[in-house]
């Protein structure tokens, strides 16, 4: 149950443990989908969606904490205007990189990630999808292509790579 302040709200530290992913310290899927995809869905240039190969098996070697650290020192290096979300499961992650000067490459940036996880000995499996400029997307469909490509890729037995694909969406 949620406390409420002297202003009839809800407590913003009980806010806050439902907004971010106490284990990657990145938003929760929650707060992606209902405060931050409204106000940034114009703003979104690439879509990056990873899934953390052999997520049970790394848990098994180092630890879920040991993990869980090691995931979020590899996405919180910070680059330009980028949103991070944890997805469905413990293993999935969605960034998101904004518009604008500072926006860069979506495939390096992915590899930057990607390095970061192998000196932590774990690897993921990107998507990058790119929006067209001036049109909104649907969260689920943007999403979903993203991960659509990485889901594939694993299917075939295919991992630790960078998939790449343009997109055009529908206004939303």
């Amino acid at each position: 149950m949620f406390k409420i302040n002297g202003n009839n709200q809800p407590d913003n530290e009980i806010l806050k443990k439902y907004r971010i992913d106490s284990a990657f310290g990145c938003y929760t899927r929650n707060a992606l989908e209902m405060e931050i995809w409204p106000v940034v869905k114009e703003q979104i240039r690439y879509i990056i969606f990873a899934d953390v190969d052999e997520m049970r098996v790394a848990n098994q070697k180092f630890g879920y904490a040991q993990t869980d650290r090691k995931i979020r020192k590899a996405i919180t290096a910070r680059e330009g205007d980028i949103v991070v979300a944890r997805w469905y499961s413990g293993d999935e992650l969605v960034f998101f990189l904004l518009d604008g000067p500072r926006v860069g490459d979506p495939t390096q940036y992915a590899q930057r990630v990607q390095g970061r996880l192998h000196q932590a000995g774990l690897s993921a499996t990107f998507g990058v999808v790119e929006l067209e400029r001036g049109k909104k997307a649907r969260l689920a469909e943007a999403v979903g292509r993203a991960s659509g490509l990485v889901q594939k890729t694993k299917a075939g037995g295919v991992r630790d790579c960078i998939l790449t694909e343009p997109m055009t969406l529908s206004t939303a």
